[in-house]
């Protein structure tokens, strides 16, 4: 058994989500030794909560990492070695660096990242501090068994935001890195905004907002942990 799987949620496929997610799963390959990569799909509509199971009912890995399939970032061993040290969970990078469609290509025809960042256009748009459950995140599998995606959250929007408060709740702040975390481009999902999924997922972040404040997670998280409990595979 490998001790690592990477998990990468994924639907609504595009031509260039498509390229971002071939390109992924190679990268990871070719980064880290030995490991398992699943792609979890799902759709029609949009779950992450439910891609991720979907791609966890496939491995047994003591550590998973939950990867979006348009990012990739230099830091990620330094995460992994978080977790294998003892940190419940990680996030290996701090600034997300969103790239323009014509810096992706250059990715995809395999000029580092690193290399375009310095110019604006190369960018989408200035770069800013990652979010915590954004991008790429670094857990034992049991703290995600524990602390999982939540499947009421439907479409694009607020579910990464949710996640980290639950995972800041029941243990504390991440491990984080310094690393840039590069974005690729795609098209873009239908939401309210860059920011706001859907009413009902702003409504179902109050939940958890909620929860924050009185430290009580058990009846929010219930439906999320019998998710992850059904498909995770025995240890």
């Amino acid at each position: 058994m490998n001790d690592i799987a990477v998990l990468i949620p994924y639907g609504n496929e595009t031509v260039w989500r498509k390229k971002a997610l071939d390109h992924v799963k190679k990268w990871y390959e070719q980064e880290l030794e030995s490991v398992r990569v699943e792609i979890g799909e799902h759709s029609d509509p949009w779950c992450k909560a439910k891609a991720v199971a979907a791609a966890l009912a496939s491995c047994e890995e003591p550590i998973v990492i939950i990867a979006d399939a348009d990012c990739v970032t230099p830091g990620i061993k330094g995460a992994v070695r978080a977790v294998q040290q003892g940190a419940p969970w990680a996030m290996p990078h701090l600034k997300v660096y969103r790239m323009g469609q014509a810096a992706s290509q250059k990715i995809f025809e395999g000029i580092n990242p690193g290399a375009l960042t310095g110019q604006m256009r190369w960018l989408d748009q200035s770069p800013y501090k990652g979010y915590e459950g954004g991008g790429i995140t670094v857990l034992r599998r049991e703290v995600y068994l524990n602390c999982p995606l939540d499947p009421g959250f439907v479409g694009w929007g607020q579910e990464d935001e949710a996640w980290a408060m639950a995972l800041n709740g029941l243990y504390g702040a991440p491990w984080r890195g310094v690393a840039p975390l590069y974005h690729l481009w795609h098209e873009k999902p239908v939401r309210l905004s860059r920011y706001a999924g859907s009413p009902q997922s702003l409504a179902r972040l109050k939940l958890y907002k909620e929860a924050r404040i009185h430290g009580e997670w058990g009846d929010l998280l219930k439906g999320a942990r019998d998710l992850a409990a059904s498909v995770s595979a025995p240890v």
